[in-house]
């Protein structure tokens, strides 16, 4: 039987899109590092508080061993994909985020669920790296 790590979707739950929208504003008025964001602001507020709301749904539907670790890499990307793009957070999470990510993964290394968790954890840091050389 295969794990499978899948975001919640389900109604009265919060979906990354809705979570990315509500950063969205930050990243278009120039923000690059989510730990720039001003705490204090309404907007803020109400954004990390739909991101907790998020990652614990992320990290309550994952169930096993491999999931845990996929929605680990999700919640670890998700600033990332949501656009934050300041080159000292994205060497940050290439650097010690992933590599956390990737020793959680280490175990079991002839499973192939494990093996393809690692790819994308290195595709992830591929393409992180690929950023910063833009």
């Amino acid at each position: 039987m295969t794990e499978q790590f899948t975001p919640p979707e389900a109604k009265n739950q919060v979906t990354k899109n809705t979570v990315i929208a509500a950063y969205r504003p930050f990243i278009e008025a120039g923000t690059t590092n989510p730990d720039d964001l001003d705490l204090d602001d309404p907007e803020v507020q109400k954004a990390n508080q739909l991101y907790d709301q998020w990652q614990d749904q992320v990290k309550n539907s994952a169930n096993g061993p491999e999931a845990k670790i996929r929605a680990d890499l999700e919640i670890t990307m998700f600033y990332v994909d949501a656009g934050f793009t300041d080159p000292d957070y994205l060497e940050e999470v290439a650097n010690d985020f992933l590599d956390q990510d990737l020793e959680n993964a280490s175990e079991d290394p002839d499973n192939p669920e494990r093996v393809e968790t690692r790819r994308q954890i290195e595709y992830a840091r591929e393409r992180i790296h690929a950023m910063l050389d833009d």
